[in-house]
């Protein structure tokens, strides 16, 4: 089967879809040999593609996403590619998609936050990208010839929310990545932790959350919390706060210098900005705790990642977390700060408590690997001729 992938979002930059992107190709590499792929991409995806062999075909595709654009030059690069089944790793099929097609929802979130902190557009055309975003949704679910979703959470968002059949859905969990610096239980060395210094200014015990900074991770609401950590339980840890400088972390850190008038609290609240997957692997490692205040999450990665470092986890109780995380996190309600500092404090003052949830995470993130995705994902697009040739 010839199958195509829209892969303009390829690349660990795009966030979270970007590694499922990377990871799903890299390992149909490995364990596909049934099918053959096109794979639809921006040119700096295409420049920084390494995969070696005839199994995969590249279209450059500089389309961008959610625009008028993908919905016209898409269709026409798809129908002359020749695929026979296209997949979405996200929701943004195009209208007149000429080939049948598989869906990956991540999450609702614009759909259950449409908040206006989260875009930069003036208030008439976001509610505009707003309806503009729903059509494109319903339409997508409901041509789909099969629907992946990356949680059980997910799945029964999407059927309840959107009156979708669950028979249509096939849940495939995403996996985590392969430790970079050693084995999963080795600590940093002294020479790493002086880089994160130099690099960073991480000079202390650190507390860690990775992702963006969209009104809907709740980052306020951790910065509150680890005044009160300071304030309140005397804990004198700094807060490290890694992802990519854009918009939003640009508001957070406006936020930061208003809420926060101690320049001693200030100056322990790092941004790390983009980071490399080295230095990541490293900041994971080095933490004391990750903590997760999400309020909204179809799966959650990085606390999952966090855990199969051996890190402790204290997360939000709410969406996905708890199903992703089991027993492998110490939660909180993610809209009481009190709780969240109360929470942090607690693991954060207990080695009984953070070792138990390191072993556990070990176990946790075990259950997950890219390999399995990528195994059952063939397994859908399978499922999809089988539709389509009935």
């Amino acid at each position: 089967m010839h199958i195509g992938i829209d892969a303009r979002m390829y690349g660990i930059h795009n966030r979270g879809i970007g590694r499922y992107v990377e990871r799903l190709i890299e390992n149909l590499a490995k364990l596909d040999d049934n099918n053959r792929y096109t794979l639809f991409m921006t040119a700096e995806g295409a420049a920084n593609f390494k995969l070696a062999g005839g199994k995969f075909k590249i279209v450059l595709a500089d389309v961008p996403w959610y625009t008028w654009g993908e919905q016209i030059k898409m269709p026409f690069l798809i129908k002359t590619s020749g695929v026979e089944l296209m997949h979405f790793p996200h929701i943004n099929a195009p209208y007149f998609c000429p080939a049948p097609y598989v869906l990956t929802v991540h999450d609702l979130v614009v759909w259950h936050f449409p908040d206006s902190r989260a875009t930069t557009l003036p208030a008439w055309q976001y509610q505009l990208k707003l309806r503009a975003h729903h059509f494109v949704l319903k339409n997508s679910l409901k041509k789909a010839r099969q629907i992946i979703t990356v949680s059980q959470f997910t799945k029964r968002d999407v059927a309840r929310h959107l009156k979708i059949d669950e028979k249509k859905i096939t849940v495939i969990y995403p996996g985590t990545d392969k430790m970079l610096l050693g084995t999963e239980k080795l600590p940093n060395s002294e020479a790493f932790n002086q880089y994160l210094n130099a690099t960073f200014g991480v000079n202390k015990s650190y507390l860690l959350y990775v992702g963006s900074a969209y009104p809907h991770k709740n980052l306020e609401r951790l910065v509150r919390a680890f005044i009160l950590l300071r304030k309140t339980y005397s804990r004198h840890w700094q807060l490290v706060l890694a992802g990519r400088e854009d918009y939003f972390y640009k508001e957070l850190k406006a936020f930061i210098s208003r809420a926060v008038p101690e320049a001693a609290i200030r100056r322990d609240i790092i941004l790390t900005g983009q980071v490399s997957d080295k230095d990541l692997d490293g900041l994971y490692r080095g933490a004391k705790l990750f903590i997760f205040p999400s309020l909204y999450e179809g799966f959650g990665l990085p606390p999952l990642e966090a855990a199969s470092r051996g890190v402790p986890v204290v997360a939000a109780k709410a969406a996905a977390v708890p199903e992703v995380l089991s027993d492998a996190a110490y939660y909180f309600d993610p809209e009481n700060i009190e709780n969240m500092a109360q929470a942090i404090d607690v693991v954060g003052g207990s080695r009984t408590i953070q070792d138990s949830l390191a072993e556990k995470g070990y176990e946790r993130a075990e259950q997950f690997s890219w390999a399995k995705l990528a195994k059952s994902t063939i397994g859908v697009y399978e499922l999809s001729t089988v539709k389509n040739t009935k």
